[in-house]
């Protein structure tokens, strides 16, 4: 039960990178303005901050955030369980936010288009990326065999030399220096979630209302950062490497601690679950499959009347469907009091960024928004409800298990197209510079280039996740 209830999360988490690597993919410059990111619309994709509003795609880096912290009371219970303290426990989240780090500098670093310098990717560019993608195994991956220890940190640490070594030389080849501010963005702000979001909750896992006092902290210092002269601003502005740490990261820990309060929720219940021996008795009603379906509605109906702007209509109909889910959770016969605890924290997520949603002019992802926070991660709490229901008490593998596996691989997922799937297509002259043409003359063939690459993408990580091939920080 233990491995079907963590299904759920796996598959939220798969979900969003499945989407994250969907949005890089599909041909937005062909595609209409709801397909791509609300500030940054087609065909030119010119950032625009003055547009409000959120799409499908504005959703899927707060999704991965919400799961990320939703994972925290997993992972850092069952060290707990082991016997770990709170000292090991930081040490080893500091010590995975290096190692994350390290991975957006590298990941950058062999990103074909960086290695062609602003040039068309050629082949010596596409073999550089596909063994950057081999080295990554030597670093990350959690061996299965059984070696010797001291075998195991050579073949790291030798893949750690090698792979410094190729940042290097990308970085100097025609007379250019080292350069620590390329880095892959998307994974920076994961890892300064990874270090600063998973210590707040190892300080914090008694006092849950002590991890809630932290965020309107964190929005004074934001709030005020723009004021002159003012110590806010300083603490907002300083770092000792800002390469590595920006203040301006912690914001999505207005995302990733809500997740952490779901993933309590959740973890209680494979408790209460496991010992009332409930495992394999969970039913379905007619209010399963509504909540279900209500579930999904809430969130396409947001992003839609969110991105039209038609915002009175979006927030009488949005508080008319979260009080019908929660009172329709309480009809379910399976797992009622913990999806009523989940969609009561995500109601109010919802509609406290409702509340707020003209706030410095409307919700948008580009700079962010606080309404946005509050916003992506009530959704957040109903897309993983979807999942429960889906995973955990219809058990329909056959539409969760693409996703659940590769969120059990998370980073092999979402590097896989950047570093694999695109590299071998290319070298095998079906990749962009073969096919593009093809996949420009209409904005179905825009949006299914975008999808059989995120498909070989996603059955990649699934595949390694099968053999029991882990990259882990």
């Amino acid at each position: 039960m233990k491995n079907l209830r963590a299904e759920s999360l796996d598959s939220l988490r798969g979900f969003a990178i499945f989407m994250m690597v969907l949005s890089g993919s599909i041909l937005t410059w062909v595609l209409p303005a709801w397909m791509a990111h609300a500030q940054c619309p087609p065909p030119t994709g010119t950032f625009d901050p003055s547009v409000y509003g959120i799409t499908w795609v504005d959703l899927v880096f707060p999704f991965f955030l919400f799961s990320m912290g939703a994972a925290y009371p997993f992972a850092i219970g069952s060290r707990i369980k082991r016997g770990a303290g709170k000292g090991r426990l930081i040490i080893d989240s500091i010590w995975r936010f290096i190692k994350l780090a390290y991975f957006a500098l590298f990941l950058y670093h062999i990103n074909p288009w960086a290695l062609a310098a602003g040039e068309p990717a050629g082949v010596s560019d596409w073999l550089i990326t596909l063994c950057g993608f081999l080295l990554l195994f030597a670093i990350y991956l959690r061996i299965p065999w059984n070696l010797n220890p001291w075998v195991r940190r050579a073949i790291h640490w030798i893949g750690v030399a090698i792979a410094t070594a190729i940042m290097i030389w990308v970085d100097t080849r025609n007379g250019g220096e080292i350069d620590l501010y390329r880095s892959n963005i998307i994974i920076l702000v994961l890892a300064n979630m990874a270090g600063f979001g998973t210590i707040i909750y190892i300080l914090t896992m008694h006092r849950p209302w002590a991890r809630v006092a932290v965020l309107p902290l964190l929005m004074g210092i934001i709030l005020c950062k723009n004021l002159d002269g003012t110590w806010q601003q300083y603490v907002f502005n300083w770092s000792p490497l800002p390469w590595l740490y920006r203040f301006d990261f912690l914001k999505y820990l207005f995302i990733i601690i809500p997740g952490t309060f779901a993933g309590e929720y959740l973890r209680s219940w494979i408790i209460q679950c496991s010992k009332s021996g409930e495992t394999n008795h969970f039913k379905a009603n007619w209010a399963t499959a509504v909540v279900c379906f209500l579930s999904a509605l809430i969130i396409g109906l947001n992003v839609w009347m969110l991105f039209d702007r038609i915002l009175l209509a979006n927030f009488f109909v949005s508080l008319a469907l979260v009080l019908a889910i929660r009172i329709l959770v309480s009809f379910m016969p399976s797992a009622s009091e913990f999806l009523g605890k989940l969609v009561t924290l995500g109601g109010y997520l919802l509609m406290l960024g409702l509340v707020f949603e003209a706030f410095d002019g409307g919700v948008r992802k580009d700079p962010s928004t606080f309404n946005y926070y509050f916003i992506t991660s009530g959704l957040a709490c109903y897309c993983l409800a979807f999942f429960v229901i889906l995973c955990d008490i219809y058990r329909a593998r056959v539409i969760t298990a693409p996703f659940a596996l590769s969120g059990k691989n998370p980073m092999i997922a979402y590097v896989a197209a950047q570093l694999f799937v695109m590299p071998v297509l290319n070298l095998c002259h079906i990749g962009d510079s073969f096919t593009l043409g093809f996949f420009e003359q209409s904005p179905f063939l825009g949006f299914l280039h975008g999808f059989i690459v995120t498909s070989l993408a996603i059955f990649t990580a699934a595949f390694f996740t099968k053999i029991k091939w882990f990259w882990r920080t």
